[in-house]
């Protein structure tokens, strides 16, 4: 197997969860005053006014640095972790001809640096290397622009930089200690301040794409009878930069209706001015219909996280918005008697006790007695809690479960997200599985035995990544529940699908959704339709550099991919 299949076991369990994942970062800085990026030392000679990170030493602060981390710990690797590529585009300071190190990349402890030299006419990137006591100094040059990358593939005894216009040098060095972290940032000489701004930072298992790299696109493994398809349904542009968080649901005349968050002002931030949308498909979701608004943003709040569900002559659809007299942000009920061309009037169905309640998108599930569940979670003083709310008369009304019990989280990951966005499902012994993102290693699990009303502690299940949500569903028909998350620590990718037979505690076999590292893919809808399985999900860039335009924070294009229920069940060979 190589390494980059290291992550494929033939069951994922307690036993072999964490297989093949590396512990890496993609920060691009988006977040104005987001420390959670990672560890920053001294942190009042750091700067994160949103897009970027400044670092400015001077001599306070000779040596001033970030290491990708979570909440003030730092990511540490180890050499048995290698290769690993870095890379980092920066703007640099204008030649001065004083003295100090701007763009300062290294680890910590470690064998290596390298640095920047501005000069009037070009950049001279500089590496230096300890080898069997001796110093090994390299010197690249490259030309002045508006922003450098430099890209490194380390190993556990040499390092390969390439710099600006393709130069390259290749050095050995001493062996790394155990473990040590990467930071970057600015160093001081003389008492001559010096700062450095960087826009992305990127610590990976795979190589960050060239120009000339062909990226891989979609799932593995199709074959020509499989009848697969992916495609954007909704593509972003500068003027709607993010089309996220949707639902598609089987009308009663058999269409397909899709329901998504359309951010239409230029912005695409979580609460830029955002509407609901929806497109329509007689043709089982290959072609679709012009957009339609469903919900504009009429109450001066975004309204996304969309969710849907047919209740046989009404279609249900909740999200979340914040009505006149609702105290905080919730969500909200609208019910169609004519497939989602119209809709009665917005209904609040969270608990009116001024926190905030939020579901994600795709989150609605019915139960083989009726009941109507929505994985929901409550913020109360800053941390979140899921719960689900339960409806026994169709969705008219609504009562609120029992928070899930706490987790025991440290301090700082219970702040960040303890347990958050959770999914459902409804094993075929008629308990609830919940599935929850967190920043602890991967999604963890609950069950309830009372049709959501409470729960067991959450624990860590062996889906594990990064902070991203998953999404579960039973397959018709069937006691097996399938998963959609993303297996990987470097962000949210790649996208991964397994199916478990046993309530959750091992998975087979793992599939990829979507090959590509270099994207993020995130908040899945899972729609069963005939002997298929349609998923929708964000799409966009992990990184900067294959972004098809710029915007603030980033663009999001929604993905649909239809693919046969079972090419889940098939072992990739």
């Amino acid at each position: 197997m190589s390494d980059a299949e290291a992550w494929r076991v033939a069951v994922l369990d307690r036993h072999t969860a964490g297989t093949g994942l590396f512990q890496g970062a993609r920060c691009t800085f988006a977040v104005a005053n987001y420390w959670t990026y990672g560890y920053f030392e001294p942190r009042d000679h750091c700067e994160l006014p949103g897009l970027l990170l400044r670092t400015r030493a001077s001599a306070h602060a000779p040596h001033v640095f970030f290491a990708p981390g979570v909440e003030d710990e730092p990511y540490r690797y180890h050499p048995s972790e290698l290769p690993a590529y870095v890379s980092w585009t920066v703007e640099l300071p204008p030649a001065r001809g004083v003295p100090g190190r701007p763009a300062l990349v290294m680890p910590c402890p470690g064998p290596w640096e390298i640095w920047a030299e501005p000069r009037r006419d070009r950049v001279d990137w500089h590496v230096r290397a300890q080898h069997r006591g001796r110093q090994i100094h390299r010197t690249l040059s490259g030309p002045l622009s508006a922003e450098h990358t430099v890209h490194v593939e380390a190993r556990p005894t040499t390092l390969r930089v390439t710099v600006p216009a393709g130069a390259t040098v290749e050095v050995e060095h001493d062996a790394y200690p155990e473990p040590f972290m990467v930071t970057f940032g600015s160093a001081a000489a003389g008492g001559w301040p010096v700062e450095t701004v960087y826009r992305e930072i990127a610590i990976e298992e795979v190589p960050y794409p060239r120009a000339d790299s062909s990226l891989p696109d979609g799932p593995e493994d199709l074959r020509a009878a499989d009848d697969a398809w992916c495609f954007l349904v909704n593509e972003a542009t500068p003027d709607e930069p993010r089309h996220s968080e949707g639902d598609l649901v089987v009308s009663s005349d058999g269409s397909l209706l899709l329901v998504w968050t359309d951010y239409h002002a230029g912005k695409g931030w979580d609460d830029s001015p955002a509407r609901l949308c929806a497109r329509r498909s007689t043709d089982g979701g290959r072609t679709w219909s012009r957009k339609w608004p469903v919900v504009e943003n009429e109450h001066g709040t975004n309204v996304m996280s969309a969710s849907l569900l047919n209740l046989g002559e009404e279609l249900l659809l909740v999200y979340f918005d914040r009505l006149p007299d609702m105290p905080a942000k919730g969500m909200v009920a609208r019910r169609s008697g004519d497939g989602g061309r119209s809709w009665s009037a917005a209904a609040a169905i969270t608990p009116a006790n001024g926190n905030r309640h939020a579901a994600n998108n795709a989150s609605l599930r019915r139960l083989a007695d009726g009941r109507i569940v929505l994985a929901t979670r409550e913020y109360v003083d800053g941390v979140r809690w899921p719960y689900c709310l339960l409806s026994d008369d169709g969705g008219r009304t609504w009562h609120a479960g029992a928070h899930v019990p706490d987790p025991g989280l440290p301090e700082r990951e219970r702040r960040a997200q303890n347990v958050n966005e959770p999914s459902v499902a409804q094993l075929a012994d008629g308990r609830l599985l919940m599935t929850m993102r967190s920043v602890s290693g991967g999604q963890f699990f609950a069950c309830s035995e009372d049709g959501g009303q409470s729960w067991s502690r959450p624990v860590l299940s062996p889906l594990r990544g990064a902070c991203s949500p998953a999404a579960i569903q039973r397959i018709p028909g069937t006691a097996d529940v399938l998963a959609l998350w993303t297996y990987g620590l470097c962000g949210r990718t790649p996208l991964v699908a397994a199916i478990s037979n046993d309530a959750g505690r091992s998975w087979r076999p793992l599939k990829l959704v979507e090959q590509c590292r270099h994207h993020g893919y995130c908040y899945t809808s899972i729609t069963f339709h005939r002997d298929h399985v349609l998923l929708t999900y964000c799409h966009y860039p992990e990184l900067a550099g294959l972004r098809r335009f710029a915007v603030e924070p980033g663009y999001i294009d929604l993905r649909l991919t239809a693919l046969p229920v079972e090419w889940f069940y098939r072992a990739v060979t």
